[in-house]
């Protein structure tokens, strides 16, 4: 396992974007960090689907000389549903839209060939809301979002990029039960996972292991049953006992250190590099005395 953190951390209000990418890429850099993600308002989405690869030399231009490698993506939808960029949560693949959902395939072929172009192993997204407000049922959603998800996998999998959904609350992967449910019909399937979104639930580390088996990449911070993003001193997430489960369970990719500050659940409080920082003391720690092929990074510079 090696340590990382995404560039969206750092400028980024989800779908707009304050820093751009190679600022927050040198951020990432001089945090000491060698491996980073790209995604939401740092990716120029026009430009990756009229030339996905000319958009993927643009990236190594920029995480070449800084000695980073992108391990994690993350594509969002835009599309006739979203009318303001604060409306993230719908940028998602259960459009009940069909014609909205073909155009999302094809963005995500454009995605895949810019992932493969700048050795992006996998994509990161949500599994999708859930629409109540317009009406439709959960199950309704659910076998959408089922869909959309084989036919991604089949796509990107014949590709070498594997597809992540992140269990978050809102989405139709959002509990254990459901996400567990989706893996079982959606054979390749993985998951990004993110134990802080579980904590809200009143779930226990333990039943969050459960989920390790799918994981293609981890994402770290601190939650409590309040919130998914507190400082290090206010959460609850046992981090040695993260890493053992990691380990145990044959755990082979890397862990990112996902703090924001985003206009999401409340996660807008906090000094992003100062938490970061906090905890990747401790996840070194843990790794150097649980994980046998554990190398450290370059010290921050």
């Amino acid at each position: 396992m090696r340590l990382g953190i995404p560039c969206w951390s750092f400028g980024i209000q989800h779908l707009q974007g304050y820093l751009p990418f190679e600022g927050a890429a040198k951020i990432v850099a001089a945090l000491g960090f060698d491996t980073t993600a790209i995604g939401w308002a740092h990716i120029d989405w026009p430009r990756v689907r009229a030339d996905p690869v000319a958009a993927g030399d643009d990236v190594l231009r920029v995480i070449e000389p800084l000695g980073l490698e992108i391990d994690d993506s993350f594509i969002w939808f835009r599309n006739r549903y979203i009318s303001e960029l604060k409306q993230e949560l719908k940028c998602t693949l259960t459009q009940p839209d069909p014609a909205a959902r073909e155009d999302n395939f094809e963005m995500l072929k454009s995605f895949v060939a810019f992932c493969n172009r700048i050795g992006c192993p996998g994509i990161t997204l949500s599994s999708g809301v859930k629409y109540e407000e317009e009406g439709f049922s959960y199950e309704e959603i659910y076998r959408i979002a089922r869909t959309e998800l084989r036919r991604m996998v089949d796509y990107a999998g014949e590709r070498g990029v594997e597809i992540r959904p992140e269990p978050h609350r809102e989405s139709v992967m959002g509990t254990i039960q459901n996400c567990l449910r989706m893996l079982e019909d959606v054979p390749g399937l993985r998951i990004s996972l993110d134990y802080s979104h579980f904590m809200p639930q009143g779930h226990s580390l333990e039943d969050v292991h459960v989920l390790i088996p799918y994981a293609g990449h981890v994402h770290a911070r601190q939650a409590n049953r309040e919130r998914l993003q507190v400082r290090y001193e206010e959460g609850i997430l046992d981090f040695e006992e993260i890493i053992r489960a990691l380990v145990a369970r044959g755990y082979k990719g890397n862990i990112a250190l996902e703090y924001v500050c985003v206009n999401y659940r409340g996660c807008n409080d906090i000094d992003v590099i100062t938490e970061s920082l906090k905890l990747r003391e401790d996840l070194v720690r843990f790794l150097a005395k649980h994980d046998p092929a554990y190398v450290p990074a370059r010290a921050a510079r």
